[in-house]
């Protein structure tokens, strides 16, 4: 029978260094073998006196544990002077240590692990041991306890496959560590000690050093600030208090009221061990944090430092030897110009530690890499602050400007003391045509820092094109070109007056008034670029917000992604998220159909009420089917805002809408448009418009249609993001998802539809009178009357004809366009006692022959089904005549 064991005494802590500067603490690990004895060694002081080993207990291997509080007491001493000379001194005449018991095989290789390691370190530096540095001290000691701990587990755990199975089981002991003994490898001990929760350990790491950049900031404030308003002030400084620290007092203010208390409520550091949350739920509510402050721009201070950040180091390097001389009389290491370096290093620190989080949520229990929700949400703040770092460095750039100056030119010898100048960021235009352009702008009024382009600009003021680059702010759009080292003005663009115009697929064409007036053409080497640009302008206007539900899913803090990247990253919100992005589509539509009403108000006021009593009489007809249409919209508008609208909702009124006749008055709209689009053009040609005007006749009527595409892509947006909510297995209701999908297919192939019949009645103005459109096909037409009708055409099935139109390939957005060039013939049908001009060809199976008096036209489908199915839809036609 094995003797009872007694209570395992407490298991060593790592010190910290905070316990070598007050007192120091026996880890646990008592000399005696009685239990008492090992819990009161934590409340006393280590003594270098005499003293004698009390009676060990049987059964418990007190040799290593002698050993273990020998090694670390030794230590210890060598980390304090006082207790070296204490040693010396027992050493010389004290009491002799005692005896030890013979330990055994297991416990004698364990010894010489110990010294083996012991001894590395005392060969390699000799001098330590006499004199070691604070350093040194701090690095000794915690090695000596991580090997004690390491001995004091090796121990248990052998005694436990040694002793009987009735042996209680401490293997629950190590919360933190998780520590494997391998005797075979010469490899110290204490390296094989392993975090397994290093999440808790970054973000430790985040919060630390965030209370310190916050001190850092605070303690330089307090140190140089004041010296700002010195009687030995330089009389140059005066008032420079802005300049000089830009403003660093509101990031400050930011990190300490707001992001750290925000952090630590995240790491739940207020709550008990035994409330706290996972390491994967810390993560995910810090990435939140980031999250939150970065969408709402509370992170916008940086942009305005590093704008203002080159007068500030000018400034400061002008009067280096006065900053210098109250750095050493303050006796601050860290100095001004390192101060001023914090702001701009912080950043990408928070970068690196989301990084280190992520590569730890990438991996699962058997180390293979997994992708989830929360590791998708840390990925895209971590894309996000790449955004923000980029937005940060671009926004230095606007001091390259020559004719851009910051708040030193507002400075003057008659400043009182005590007086600051306040920041301002001031830009000379020249060179305009228009003198008054050439009046001075205060960047700082324009809105918020956007984005930077660098592109190819052709100027119609220069005649030339050049390299140059393009400034966005909320409402300005600056650009410059590209001179050796330095970037000159060229031109500005005002939020209420830019107009712009998509050109191909990597070209974009901003103006201000008539076209050729102010114009710039804006060239990307791809319409990946082209994109943000398009989508920005178009927020910085306010025009007609089409692209408004398209917008909220490409821009974001006003800093706009490529739809590349935002596909990429839009499973990653939370369910959160996904009720808040619901509730900002539904109002983001209901926003772009007021706007779309104040749109058609303004246009009506320009084009119609402008016109004369006889034009007036003949548009009598479209006029009204005008003010049906925007009776329409107000009832839509009504049916949008009406209280808890919300998806399931809005899918019930367009699928109401599109089984009813709600959309009938624009079958109306479109048999009259076209001879609007004439008389008008003979009455009235804008030339100073608004905004809010469309900029021709043609893109005056097609307004309305155009406008049911915003209804599409609102479904269109819901529709993806269940889509992707359905791969990553969250919860969504199946059926607003189908009925979801059917209103925009429904949606699309109506609009299409109108779509298809304006431009056919566009082109041709008897069009109208053959009725809408039943059924079309692309064809070609192979040896025409006319060789030059040969090539790609569009077959039209409508109500009482059959029209021809050619037709021509254009690549627009990365995609070929087809556009219509010309109508090459109608068949009007003559009912039933006319024959058909339709022929079936006898040589080939896919052709269709129209014979007009003499002329021949073949037209080859793609395939002899196409070619079937119009020749039937053909003849129902025309019977029905």
């Amino acid at each position: 029978m094995h003797p009872i064991r007694p209570p395992i005494p407490p298991k060593p802590r790592l010190p910290t260094a905070a316990v070598h500067n007050r007192d120091f603490r026996d880890s646990g690990i008592s000399v005696s073998d009685d239990p008492s004895a090992s819990t009161d060694s934590l409340r006393q002081p280590i003594s270098t006196s005499d003293s004698s080993p009390a009676t060990p207990t049987p059964g418990t291997p007190s040799a290593v544990r002698q050993l273990a509080s020998r090694f670390e007491s030794i230590a210890l001493r060598l980390s304090s002077p006082t207790l070296q000379r204490a040693t010396l001194g027992d050493s010389d005449g004290g009491t002799p240590p005692p005896l030890l018991r013979k330990p055994s095989t297991t416990m004698q290789k364990l010894q010489m692990t110990v010294g083996s390691s012991l001894a590395v370190g005392s060969q390699a530096k000799p001098h330590s041991i006499l004199r070691p540095s604070a350093h040194d001290r701090t690095h000794i000691s915690r090695r000596a306890s991580a090997i004690a701990e390491r001995i004091y587990d090796a121990v248990y755990e052998s005694s436990d496959d040694d002793d009987d199975r009735t042996a209680p089981d401490y293997s629950t002991r190590n919360r933190y560590y998780s520590i494997t003994l391998n005797r075979e490898e010469s490899s110290p001990v204490y390296d094989m000690i392993v975090e397994e929760d290093h999440i808790r350990k970054v973000i430790s790491e985040l919060i630390e050093k965030e209370q310190k950049y916050i001190e850092t900031l605070d303690q330089g404030i307090r140190n140089y600030v004041p010296a700002m308003y010195a009687q030995t002030l330089p009389a140059a400084l005066r008032g420079q208090r802005n300049v000089i620290f830009i403003n660093l007092e509101e990031i400050l203010r930011t990190h300490r009221d707001h992001l750290l208390p925000d952090l630590e409520r995240a790491a739940n550091l207020s709550s008990s061990p035994q409330a706290s949350i996972s390491s994967g739920q810390m993560a995910e509510k810090v990435a939140e944090v980031f999250l939150r402050y970065i969408e709402s721009e509370r992170f916008y201070c940086y942009v305005q430092f590093a704008m203002h950040q080159a007068d500030s180091e000018s400034l400061r390097l002008r009067f280096h030897d006065y900053f210098l001389k109250i750095q050493h009389d303050l006796d601050d290491r860290l100095g001004l110009n390192s101060l001023m370096l914090q702001p701009i290093q912080r950043l990408p620190r928070y970068k690196l530690l989301l990084n280190e989080m992520v590569k730890d949520l990438l991996k699962d229990d058997d180390g293979k890499r997994t992708m989830s929700r929360r590791t998708a949400l840390l990925c895209k703040v971590d894309k996000r602050i790449s955004m923000l770092i980029d937005r940060v460095n671009q926004a230095i750039s606007v001091h390259d400007i020559r004719q851009c100056s910051g708040s030193q030119v507002a400075t003057g010898s008659s400043l009182k003391h005590g007086s600051d100048v306040p920041l301002t960021l001031i830009l000379q235009p020249e060179g305009n045509r228009n003198p008054v352009r050439d009046t001075p702008i205060n960047l700082l009024y324009q809105g918020k820092f956007q984005r930077l382009f660098a592109v190819d600009i052709y100027d119609t003021n220069v005649r030339r094109k050049y390299s140059g680059k393009l400034f966005v702010f909320e409402k300005l759009l600056l650009y410059v070109e590209i001179v050796r080292d330095r970037l000159e003005y060229r031109g500005h663009f005002n939020d209420n007056e830019v107009c712009y115009l998509e050109e191909g697929k990597n070209r974009l064409i901003l103006y201000a008034g008539g076209r050729g007036m102010l114009e710039i053409s804006v060239q990307f080497e791809t319409s990946t670029e082209l994109q943000p640009l398009v989508a920005l302008v178009h927020t910085m206007t306010k025009s007609v917000i089409y692209d408004s539900v398209e917008i909220e899913a490409r821009v974001s803090s006003h800093i706009v992604e490529s739809v590349e990247e935002e596909e990429n990253l839009s499973q990653d919100v939370t369910n959160e998220a996904d009720s808040w992005d619901e509730q900002k589509l539904t109002t983001s539509l209901v926003d772009a159909q007021q706007q779309f009403l104040e749109v058609l108000k303004a246009n009506r006021s320009f084009y119609l009420d402008t016109l004369s009593m006889e034009v007036k009489t003949k548009l009598t007809t479209f006029i009204g089917a005008f003010e049906a249409i925007m009776e329409l919209h107000r009832r839509i508008l009504q049916d949008l805002s009406q209280p808890l609208m919300d998806p399931d909702r809005i899918c019930q009124c367009f699928d109401r809408y599109l089984r009813t006749d709600v959309f009938d008055p624009y079958f109306d709209y479109l048999r009259e448009f076209r001879k609007a689009t004439k008389l008008i053009q003979h009455c009235q040609t804008p030339s100073n418009f608004n905004n809010r005007v469309a900029p021709t006749v043609k893109q005056f009527t097609f307004l309305c249609i155009e406008h049911l595409q915003e209804y599409s892509r609102y479904f269109n947006v819901l529709i993806v993001k269940y889509s992707e909510n359905s791969t990553l297995n969250i919860q969504i209701d199946t059926e607003l998802f189908q009925r979801l999908a059917y209103v925009l297919v429904h949606l699309n192939t109506y609009r299409n539809n109108l779509t298809l019949n304006y431009e056919l009645f566009l082109i041709d103005e008897q069009a109208a009178a053959c009725g809408f459109v039943c059924y079309n096909e692309r064809v070609a037409v192979s040896n025409p009357p006319n060789p030059a009708d040969a090539g790609p055409c569009r077959l039209f099935l409508c109500e009482r004809a059959a029209i021809c139109v050619k037709v021509q390939d254009v690549a627009e957005h990365d995609q070929q366009e087809e556009r219509f060039v010309r109508v090459l013939f109608v068949d009007r049908f003559q009912g039933r006692g006319a024959p058909m001009r339709l022929r079936k060809s006898k040589r080939a199976l896919q052709r269709l022959n129209f014979l007009f008096e003499g002329q021949k036209f073949r037209i080859d489908f793609a395939t002899a089904q196409d070619q079937s199915t119009f020749y039937s839809s053909y003849v129902n036609r025309y019977i029905m005549i």
